[in-house]
């Protein structure tokens, strides 16, 4: 007797492809980009030390040219804003922003606590910004009452309002050449909140303001973009080519909790077999 076996397959979510195809695209945009600041700033040095390794001193030169280029300088500014406005879309469909938000913000304690235990602190990153952002679209959901329109319309506004308040404080405290306070406790909220003489460092640096108005900006576009929740563009995205960009969007929030270890050891191991025997140059 043949076993139905259809009614145990469970659905599969269809999910919008230029979505995950541009969080993919950015997260490995990030990757080079970290993998270029860590030769350059942590790993070249020691390279450029030792005679006889001509192609990893010309990465090293390479890294270096990168890092201050204005290439670097402008598009890690606009991947990180699409990225925002991507994760705000996203809470248009997700099933849960309460859990998502928790869940981003117990990472980026950990970064946290991992950074400053290694002497390279992280003390309000892109994890934090984005774990704020999403608890804040919690928030002005239930405010809203669970309305989809009223929520955007809101996000929309709080999200313009926060832009315009930072290009404010931002100009007003950078022609007086001092912050809004000295106190750098409240340093989350934005870079004017900090003394310019306070010796304040963090190793990845995305403030409430202006970085939560972006991705809130992108939670007011979405009811307007995807009504539907439907791909924009079904007829660009035929014969699945964009599926290995897809596959690092759909587990960013991995990606970016787990690449710099990666790169890291990669970059420790290339030092002890080639470079400086025995040695693996980050301890």
């Amino acid at each position: 007797m043949r076993k139905n076996t259809g009614a145990a397959l469970k659905p599969v979510r269809n999910r919008i492809w230029e979505l995950d195809f541009l969080r993919g695209v950015c997260v490995l945009l990030m990757i080079f980009d970290h993998f270029m600041f860590d030769i350059g700033d942590i790993f070249g040095k020691e390279w450029a030390a030792v005679q006889g390794t001509d192609f990893f001193i010309g990465l090293y030169e390479r890294a270096l040219v990168y890092s201050d280029s204005p290439l670097r300088l402008v598009t890690r500014d606009i991947v990180v804003w699409i990225f925002a406005l991507l994760c705000g879309i996203s809470c248009s469909f997700s099933r849960s922003n309460l859990k998502r938000g928790i869940e981003v913000a117990i990472f980026a304690l950990l970064i946290t606590a991992v950074t400053t235990f290694l002497e390279m602190p992280i003390k309000f990153g892109i994890l934090h910004m984005f774990a704020v952002a999403i608890l804040l679209w919690v928030l002005i959901n239930f405010i809203s009452g669970k309305d989809a329109w009223r929520t955007a319309v809101i996000c929309l506004a709080v999200g313009i309002m926060i832009i315009i308040v930072n290009e404010f404080c931002a100009a007003r405290y950078a022609i007086d050449e001092q912050a809004f306070t000295d106190n750098n406790d409240w340093y989350f909220i934005g870079e004017w909140m900090i003394g310019n003489e306070s010796g304040f460092y963090s190793a990845d640096y995305y403030p409430i303001f202006p970085s939560v108005g972006y991705m809130l900006i992108g939670a007011g576009v979405a009811p307007l973009l995807y009504p539907k929740k439907r791909s924009l563009l079904p007829w660009l995205g035929e014969y699945n080519w964009h599926a290995p960009f897809d596959f690092w969007g759909r587990i960013a929030i991995w990606v970016y909790v787990l690449h710099q270890v990666v790169i890291a050891v990669i970059l420790a191991a290339i030092s002890w077999l080639f470079i400086t025997p025995g040695d693996f140059v980050i301890i």
